[in-house]
């Protein structure tokens, strides 16, 4: 018998590993380990993108003033760090409307139409963004505010 058909008579022969076979091989070590490493591979992704759906400290903020403009403050309560909402609903805030009443001053309302995005400083995890608030009436006013990252996203900060 020649080589070649030696050859191909062993290739044709050889099975494929069953699971069993693979599971010795690999061992419930090494598939912890795999498993581990998928597991952080997803969760670096997780940080990398924010998780949230504001990416950035301006995003934050159009946010913030979209939700207090429709009047969903629950939306914009969560954009605040958790120091500012203690303020509003148990100190001088609460006396002056908490947050509803910061959200209707600063959308005169409701009648907000447009944010503006100026300029955006981000230095680690502090940044501050400059913008222009457009109202229904035709007046602007230009504002400015800092965010502090918590628990890996931004937050409106005092």
């Amino acid at each position: 018998m020649s080589l070649e058909r030696r050859l191909l008579s062993k290739t044709v022969s050889m099975r494929m590993p069953s699971l069993a076979w693979m599971w010795e091989m690999y061992d419930t070590v090494s598939l912890l380990a795999i498993s581990l490493f998928m597991l952080v591979a997803v969760f670096a992704l997780a940080i990398l993108t924010g998780f949230a759906p504001y990416g950035s400290p301006a995003e934050v903020i159009k946010a913030f003033y979209f939700a207090c403009n429709s009047g969903n403050y629950s939306v914009a309560e969560r954009l605040l760090v958790p120091e500012v909402n203690r303020v509003l609903t148990r100190h001088i805030g609460a006396v002056d409307g908490g947050l509803r009443g910061i959200c209707d001053e600063g959308t005169k309302q409701g009648h907000l139409q447009k944010v503006e995005i100026l300029q955006q400083e981000v230095h680690g995890e502090v940044a501050q963004v400059h913008y222009m608030l457009y109202y229904a009436d035709g007046s602007a006013l230009e504002e400015s505010q800092g965010l502090v990252v918590k628990r890996w996203v931004w937050k409106i900060a005092p």
